[in-house]
């Protein structure tokens, strides 16, 4: 049986990417931190961290992970099922997902859902080609990829999809674009980039006008409100999904470039196969939303 101090212990380190954190949100010292952890590799003959450059779960320690998440929700089941009217702890959970959701539609789908099952919320935001990742080590419970294909022991649901708008500012167009929006003027424009995992600018330039996007100059933008902000500015061409941009629309500080010429990304949600109330409660609610949102 695995020692739950120990699980504890070695959650929180992952969890704080510190073993001094840990210990504090565990209200215990670091060195009983560090020698939970050492009896529980011990006891499992394995180690189950790698402290440096950076902590990060071994592959044993990433099946220990997954673990974690599962025991989770199993004892909140046998909880409710035993004294179905006692109210329930609070429970935190760690979803991965895509940065142009989160700015959409995914606290408000969020929101009465935590409430209703007392969850506190920890996300983790990547690409939406890169959140599967972060499924695949344990470190969330599910995430919103743009890969369908689930890892083994997970389950995998069609959200819709996004269609992603070439954009830009209008006096940006007018510097940029005064000859016609074509291949010439694309090959001499700025683009703005989210981060570099961000691919939409460079699937957009090779599908429509055969063009490698490395060759155009770039900034990068890690946040979504700001992106959109520094394309307002002038500064660049970018992608975004319609949702995010309609009041710019029609407000003239955006304009699309290339309206009938999208990017489209599917979406879906994938969670680890265990089948409780809560995580099934969860994939409903993540579901009717995207489904709304993506209509």
């Amino acid at each position: 049986m695995i020692d739950p101090k120990g699980l504890h212990a070695f959650t929180a380190i992952v969890a704080n990417n510190s073993f001094e954190k840990a210990a504090a949100s565990l209200f215990i010292t670091q060195s009983a931190v560090s020698q939970r952890l050492k009896q529980l590799e011990q006891s499992l003959g394995k180690t189950l961290i790698i402290r440096t450059p950076q902590i990060k779960a071994t592959q044993a320690g990433q099946a220990l992970l997954k673990y974690a998440q599962n025991l989770q929700q199993i004892e909140r089941a046998l909880h409710w099922e035993l004294a179905p009217r006692k109210q329930l702890d609070w429970l935190k959970i760690s979803i991965a997902t895509n940065a142009d959701t989160l700015s959409t539609w995914l606290l408000s789908a969020l929101a009465p859902w935590c409430t209703a099952n007392r969850v506190l919320l920890d996300l983790k935001v990547d690409d939406q080609d890169q959140t599967h990742r972060l499924l695949r080590t344990g470190e969330v419970l599910g995430c919103i990829s743009s890969v369908e294909q689930a890892s083994q022991g997970c389950s995998s649901i069609s959200l819709g999809k996004i269609d992603y708008h070439c954009i830009a500012s209008p006096s940006f167009l007018e510097q940029y674009f005064s000859g016609g929006i074509n291949r010439a003027s694309f090959k001499k424009a700025p683009l703005v980039v989210f981060n570099n995992q961000d691919q939409l600018q460079h699937q957009f330039l090779a599908q429509y006008f055969n063009l490698d996007a490395n060759q155009n100059l770039q900034h990068y933008i890690p946040s979504s409100d700001g992106y959109l902000e520094w394309i307002k500015l002038g500064m660049g061409f970018g992608m975004a999904a319609k949702s995010q941009i309609l009041s710019s629309l029609e407000n003239a500080e955006l304009v699309l470039l290339t309206p009938d010429s999208t990017i489209s990304v599917p979406l879906y949600w994938q969670q680890w196969g265990i089948s409780t109330a809560l995580s099934r409660s969860l994939a409903r609610q993540i579901e009717s939303c995207a489904q709304l949102a993506h209509q």
